[in-house]
């Protein structure tokens, strides 16, 4: 009888501890992945405003160059202006993450892509991004953002003259 419920409960058990760390984990990344997407939604509207959402001691790596916040802006800003109806999206999934009391980071594969039907521009940008989070007066702000470049997957040989810029061979 006591192998029997160990074969049954232990399983069972599992499941539920199993189950319950997972919904601990998504819970855990919300709070940061929520500032991500309010800057995303920020970012070919109102740029500026997305200074609110980063540290003042914020370092920005793309690939292997590190990025100012100010001259990101600018560059939204620029786009804005060269590109009519302009529509941006970026989709991304949370590959891992943690939180504690003032530090947190996820880990995230995401894709940007950002068109225009005035020029006919389909810029496409597949990324993994580590940002690391510190939570300050309340509310959690990125204090590091660490991009690495990928191939773009969604485009295959033929269906774009630009395949083998956005996926280079090195």
């Amino acid at each position: 009888m006591l192998k029997f419920i160990i074969r049954i409960a232990l399983p069972a058990l599992a499941v539920i501890l199993f189950t319950g760390q997972t919904k601990v984990f998504a819970a855990e990344t919300d709070a940061l992945t929520n500032v991500l997407k309010k800057i995303d939604s920020l970012v070919c509207t109102q740029p500026e405003k997305i200074n609110d959402h980063f540290h003042s001691k914020l370092v920005i790596m793309s690939d292997d160059k590190r990025a100012l916040l100010e001259n990101r802006i600018k560059a939204y800003r620029q786009m804005m202006s060269d590109f009519r109806e302009l529509k941006c999206q970026i989709q991304r999934q949370v590959l891992a993450g943690e939180t504690g009391e003032k530090v947190g980071y996820v880990l995230v594969d995401e894709i940007s892509s950002i068109t225009s039907k005035s020029t006919d521009t389909d810029e496409r940008q597949h990324s993994v991004c580590n940002y690391v989070f510190n939570k300050e007066g309340g509310s959690w702000k990125i204090v590091l953002e660490h991009c690495s470049s990928l191939p773009d997957y969604s485009i295959r040989p033929g269906d774009d003259a630009l395949y083998y810029f956005h996926n280079p061979v090195y």
